[in-house]
């Protein structure tokens, strides 16, 4: 009897342990590229910590790579998913066969962080330097954006130029390099701190993609299975970092993995989780302003459709899921 139990025993063991290597073993790995480091991205990093990847059987890794290589990289099939929406949709429009297959921000977010001296925006005709990412990168649309809507020319009254990062943006401005640096979150808190003059935000003033996931047209053909469960978990880390009952850990998380304090940790949730899409989805017009600016930049002619660039397809699918 005794005998019995412990063979009973013994065979359960066995049995968790084969399980439970099932289970690590059927966890596909996935390699996720991002332009940067950056809180645009909360909600990929909050579902990764708190295990929402894992539970759809996706051991992510998250790389930080150029646009273009990353582009290049996807299609070649080199890494899985790209978060920098922006460059997936600027691949496509140009026929890349990569596409969008959700959004999780609508909102672009950068900061155009001044001089103490520039007190208004008409006080930066003339040509003065802007410090942006790239010279066609999102974020100097947005500058041009702001802008024009304030009656400038942006042609003749910002000179962009591309230094790179927001830490080298900020250093750029801090430096006196430049008069005007757009920053992304936190480095516009930072650059308050030091006194510098916020003249606003570019999610006043353009509704484009900002980010989301893209895949290439092979990854949807080949394992569409895989791409609804990214999309699945995606959505679930969004949901995750809203909730107000995850405040406490969301907050903490981003105090040590961005190195900031509680205050500019809760300054920086505010503006991302405002900016977050509903379900993964944004509007045809937002799309369409992006093509636009795109084709403008590109010189491109002739039309390109939204579905060149966006497929909502699986995204449905999941939606439709949750649903029932």
């Amino acid at each position: 009897m005794v005998l019995t139990r412990r063979l009973g025993v013994v065979v359960a063991m066995v049995m968790w342990i084969d399980f439970s290597w099932v289970g690590i073993a059927a966890a596909e790995k996935v390699r996720i590229v991002m332009p940067s480091k950056s809180m645009t991205y909360m909600n990929f990093y909050v579902g990764e910590k708190v295990g929402l990847y894992k539970a759809e059987d996706l051991d992510v890794t998250f790389e930080v790579m150029k646009p273009d290589i990353g582009v290049a990289a996807m299609v070649a099939g080199e890494i899985d998913y790209m978060t920098g929406i922006g460059s997936i949709l600027r691949a496509a429009v140009a026929g890349v066969p990569l596409k969008a297959v959700m959004f999780t921000m609508d909102k672009v977010i950068f900061f155009m962080m001044a001089k103490p001296e520039i007190k208004a925006f008409h006080d930066l005709k003339g040509g003065k330097s802007v410090a942006v990412s790239g010279v066609v990168a999102t974020d100097a649309h947005g500058a041009r954006a702001m802008a024009k809507a304030h009656g400038l020319n942006p042609d003749k009254d910002l000179v962009l130029m591309a230094i790179g990062d927001a830490g080298a943006r900020l250093a750029a401005l801090q430096g006196g390099a430049v008069t005007v640096a757009m920053l992304s979150i936190p480095f516009n808190f930072k650059a308050e701190e030091m006194g510098f003059r916020n003249l606003g935000n570019t999610a006043d003033y353009m509704r484009t993609p900002f980010a989301g996931v893209g895949a290439s047209d092979t990854m949807l053909r080949s394992n569409p299975g895989q791409v609804k469960r990214m999309i699945r978990a995606t959505l679930k880390g969004m949901d995750y970092t809203r909730e107000p009952r995850n405040l406490e850990r969301v907050i903490a998380y981003m105090m040590e993995d961005f190195k900031l304090d509680r205050k500019t940790a809760e300054l920086s949730y505010r503006e991302i989780v405002k900016a977050f899409t509903r379900d993964g989805t944004s509007s045809d017009d937002g799309v369409m302003a992006e093509i636009e600016f795109i084709r403008t930049q590109a010189k491109i002619k002739g039309q390109v459709p939204v579905g060149q660039l966006v497929d909502y397809t699986l995204l449905k699918e999941v939606l439709a899921d949750v649903k029932r």
